[in-house]
């Protein structure tokens, strides 16, 4: 009589527990459906604004591209934002007109020159002047939010890459290095191991990925593609090296970097360019002369004169300009396979340099 007077409760316990279990797998079940959907859903609007949006957008965007002070950039994660939601749909069936009168908020004309506009309730304002709209504040919160999801998008790269490389004589040159560096920097490039200005797609980072499995350098985790491709999708990518060869590489009457041109400099690290460079020295004697190389042990940079150094830093930052001093360098080089000019003058970024035995003796806007 015990056994069967309380073997009643725990049947009924076990019962309990049971059930209470299944409703938790049912909870956490549809949590995972619940995120899995939401990151579904992002992927696919990420995807739609670069291949759809940014693809439509292209042409305008590198048009003021070309025409801004180096280094400044319109904010198109939120010109992307802004279209998907207020302008992508039925109510304004000429999308070319509206793509073109809606770049135009992002930036104000001074002395000819676009001037990008970095006040988000600026642009706000002005696309509502511009269309009539009433754009309140919860929905420039959700606008603002959703481009933080997206990627910088789509530029003609060919064209911005090759701004004010061509020289007199049609040799590549330090000037045209310190310019190509200038250009990479201007379309917000990206760091991806291996690469000498390949557009920054999902397909090309997962084959980078599979490229160099088990190559600690690289990086290329599965979070880090994700991260690359969030931060630079769309723009060319590079790594250290890979920015001086793609300008040593590049063939400026069709656009294409291709290892296989005529003398080409050979496919090489960033240790190997300072071993094969006849013209080399320690950092404290480097002349200032625009286009010399900077190395240290694994990693390499471009001198662009006035102190400054661009490099492919690494997948967090890309391609990013910094200061000469504090970063380590330990040697200078000359490219090999580049003339380096001695007198004249000569443009870089937007300014003209007049160099006198190589170093900069005068720079005017």
């Amino acid at each position: 009589m015990i056994v069967i007077r309380h073997s009643i409760p725990r049947i009924f316990i076990k019962k309990r527990f049971w059930a209470a279990a299944g409703i938790l797998l049912l909870v956490l079940l549809l949590i995972v459906s619940v995120v899995k959907s939401c990151a579904g859903r992002k992927e696919s609007l990420r995807e739609y604004a670069l291949e759809t949006v940014s693809e439509d957008f292209k042409p305008l965007v590198s048009q003021v591209l070309l025409r801004t002070p180096q280094g400044e950039q319109i904010n198109t994660r939120l010109l992307y934002a802004v279209y998907i939601t207020l302008f992508d749909n039925s109510r304004y069936p000429d999308k070319s007109d509206v793509r073109e009168r809606l770049v135009k908020c992002f930036y104000k004309e001074e002395k000819d020159t676009p001037v990008p506009l970095e006040d988000t309730d600026g642009i706000f304002e002005r696309i509502e002047l511009e269309f009539g709209l009433s754009v309140d504040g919860a929905q420039r919160k959700s606008i603002a939010g959703m481009s933080t999801e997206l990627t910088p998008g789509y530029v003609d790269s060919v064209s911005l890459l090759q701004k004010n490389l061509k020289s007199g004589d049609g040799l590549k040159n330090n000037i045209g290095l310190a310019n190509f560096a200038w250009n990479a920097l201007a379309c917000k490039s990206g760091y991806v191991y291996g690469a000498v200005g390949q557009t920054i797609r999902m397909p090309f980072l997962q084959k980078q990925q599979r490229r160099f499995d088990g190559v600690d350098r690289a990086d290329l985790t599965g979070e880090q593609i994700n991260a690359i491709y969030l931060n630079f999708g769309g723009r060319p990518g590079f790594d250290c090296s890979g920015l001086i060869k793609a300008y040593c590489w590049l063939d400026e009457s069709t656009g294409e970097i291709s290892a296989k041109r005529p003398d080409a400099l050979p496919d090489c690290t960033a240790d190997g360019l300072f071993e094969s460079a006849e013209v080399r020295g320690d950092i404290s004697a480097m002349p200032d002369t625009p286009g010399l190389a900077v190395h240290r042990s694994g990693h390499i940079g471009v001198y662009v004169g006035g102190g400054e150094v661009i490099e492919a830093r690494g997948n967090r930052y890309g391609v990013v300009k910094t200061e000469l001093a504090g970063r380590g360098w330990e040697h200078y080089l000359q490219v090999p396979t580049l003339t380096y000019v001695r007198d004249g003058t000569y443009r870089i970024q937007d300014r003209k340099v007049v160099l006198c035995g190589g170093k900069i003796a005068d720079t005017k806007e």
